[in-house]
């Protein structure tokens, strides 16, 4: 079989758009299918070829033939085939994010390395606020079986009689429930 002929590109149905851009293209069962316009000629020979891996094309008429599977295609390819600028858009951002992530861990990485001590600060820190923490569990679950251990035997109430909060409960409850005198309740 003839070798197939590559565009102006270089590559297999990847041509050079008016704005400067890449768009690339296949054929399958007689119609075009769209892959999408890129950045970078390779990019779009990539998005190609993990077309022609699903469409089930030989490894003559791709751009990298040596390219043994199609995931292996897949992660080569740098953008996902995409069929808007939404889409576009949304990936875009996403890979912004992503580049800040690992921005991110790298400077932290270097931070670790250049300040030990630091680090030993914030897992001794943590490591206090977790047994603080699991002591207060604790002492909750304690005073609460304690409770619920005085309301089985029927003492619902854990004040005393001669607790002053009784007193002081009733009063304030009393003063509330009795009307001033510039109520009227005859209406």
């Amino acid at each position: 079989m003839a070798p197939r002929r590559r565009s102006n590109t270089g590559f297999i149905n990847v041509h050079q758009r008016h704005e400067g851009h890449f768009a690339a293209e296949i054929t399958a069962g007689g119609a075009r299918v769209w892959l999408g316009t890129f950045y970078t000629k390779e990019a779009a020979a990539r998005a190609y070829d993990v077309a022609a891996w699903r469409f089930g094309r030989s490894r003559h008429e791709m751009n990298f033939p040596e390219v043994r599977s199609l995931t292996e295609a897949q992660s080569l390819s740098t953008e996902p085939l995409l069929r808007s600028q939404g889409e576009a858009r949304r990936y875009r951002s996403g890979q912004r994010r992503i580049d800040t992530t690992e921005a991110d861990e790298q400077f932290m990485a270097q931070w670790r390395r250049d300040h030990p001590g630091d680090v030993e600060a914030t897992h001794a820190f943590w490591k206090e606020k977790q047994t603080y923490m699991r002591e207060r569990r604790a002492g909750k679950r304690q005073r609460r079986a304690e409770y619920e251990a005085e309301y089985a035997k029927g003492e619902a109430s854990t004040w005393g009689e001669d607790d002053e909060r009784w007193l002081w409960n009733l009063s304030s409850t009393a003063s509330e429930d009795t009307p001033s005198e510039d109520e009227d309740f005859d209406n």
